[in-house]
């Protein structure tokens, strides 16, 4: 009898999932993805062995029987692009963070585990006492190599080092609004630390007004809040400068800019550096019938705004600079910044559109528009010309800050020097 139930049960769980197989088209659903990808994915060719990853994820179909999995597999797949501008939802509380807004560590993958690098201030890593130079050993109790290849669905041995450090830095952000408990190791020893979801940190910022400012002896310093999407964030910024008065010269935080943005709001801003209409970035369209590199280049330019600033000025860009944070940094090093200082940034690839795949009831998120610097470098090519090895020293000291206002007042004082 046993084994007549055994026999049953299996024999029902295989009619449940041909039924499901038959309702829920896995193959077209992953031909769509793939085709939208082909047609309008203008960094495709970029993409690190990207046919044998697809080979592989397709494989994988055989075992997918609704839209949520294909949806959870979907997502993997496209993380083997390293691109943290593509992204395919609906999203739910199962869901890794989305890079980099939900991460608040950045770390490296060596001998199996994380090394961090750096870490994002006021942040829940940076609160709880994480810091560059501190190692992780475990994340949710699973080892670094589990974790990198649960992000991942494929053996670690089948990933480029670039797509290890990737995953690793998902996986240390964790699961959306999901506490996440390590394994440090510092100088004093090992411990287990529990961080909230870094998503409830990232929240609380947004609450401190879309620009912060002070200032810094003679120098004004403007910190953007994360806020490049809300219109309030270009007359907030007017109004931190009238609020800082005259000042020597100005240092422009963009390293808070995980999120993203519009040019809606990047453009007025911009303009407030230049006394003619500007030139800050350039950009090809990829259309489905023109890819990207047989496209036209075009020209974004900024319009003149006042208060005019005359005076020499200094961007900070980092690992959360993001998307439109990444463009403004580019447009403010091609409207005559003396200096970006910082780390490489984050990589959001393009100017993005959100298209449907009616096949699994998703959507992805892609960068259909390539990019440029005015000089022609692709914009993810575009390092600080001052690279920093973090924002924050293993002290919690803002190095990049304290480097910024030496140079910039250096550059001041040379400048007082010739007029005598």
């Amino acid at each position: 009898m046993k084994t007549v139930h055994a026999w049953c049960f299996g024999f029902a769980l295989f009619s449940t999932n041909a039924a499901l197989a038959k309702t829920f088209d896995v193959n077209g659903a992953w031909k769509q993805l793939n085709t939208v990808l082909a047609t309008h994915y203008a960094y495709l060719g970029d993409a690190e062995n990207h046919q044998a990853v697809e080979q592989a994820f397709r494989k994988k179909l055989n075992g997918v029987y609704n839209k949520q999995d294909f949806i959870d597999l979907s997502q993997s797949y496209l993380r083997h692009f390293t691109d943290p501008h593509l992204n395919l939802g609906p999203l739910n509380e199962d869901d890794y963070i989305v890079y980099p807004t939900g991460a608040d560590i950045f770390a490296v993958f060596e001998e199996n585990i994380a090394v961090v690098l750096d870490v994002k201030r006021d942040s829940a890593a940076d609160i709880e006492g994480i810091r560059p130079g501190n190692k992780i050993s475990t994340v949710n109790g699973q080892s670094i190599v589990s974790a990198i290849e649960d992000v991942m669905q494929v053996e670690l041995s089948r990933l480029t080092d670039a797509q290890k450090n990737y995953a690793l830095n998902i996986a240390l952000g964790g699961k959306r609004y999901q506490p996440r408990r390590f394994k440090l190791i510092t100088k004093q020893g090992t411990s287990e630390m529990q961080l909230p979801a870094s998503y409830d940190a990232i929240n609380a910022l947004s609450k401190g007004g879309t620009v912060l400012y002070k200032k810094i002896e003679e120098l004004g310093y403007i910190r953007f809040n994360n806020a490049m999407g809300n219109s309030n964030t270009v007359a907030d910024f007017k109004a931190a400068l009238q609020a800082l008065g005259q000042v020597q010269g100005y240092i422009i935080d963009l390293r808070n800019t995980p999120s993203g943005g519009n040019t809606g709001v990047a453009e007025p801003i911009l303009g407030h550096f230049s006394t003619t209409a500007a030139a800050y970035q350039k950009y090809r369209i990829q259309t489905p019938t023109i890819h990207y590199q047989r496209a036209q280049v075009e020209t974004a330019n900024t319009q003149p705004a006042q208060p005019s600033i005359q005076i020499p000025f200094i961007a900070l860009a980092g690992r959360w600079t993001g998307s439109i944070g990444e463009g403004m940094t580019i447009g403010l090093d091609a409207l005559g910044a003396i200096a970006v200082v910082g780390t490489p940034m984050a990589d959001l690839l393009g100017g993005i559109k959100r298209l449907p795949l009616d096949k699994s009831d998703a959507w992805i998120e892609l960068g259909f528009e390539r990019l440029y610097h005015v000089d022609g470098r692709y914009r993810e090519d575009f390092e600080p010309t001052v690279v920093m090895p973090g924002d924050m020293d293993e002290n919690g000291n803002d190095v990049t800050l304290e480097r910024a206002v030496f140079l910039l007042k250096q550059h001041i004082d040379g400048k007082r020097e010739v007029m005598n």
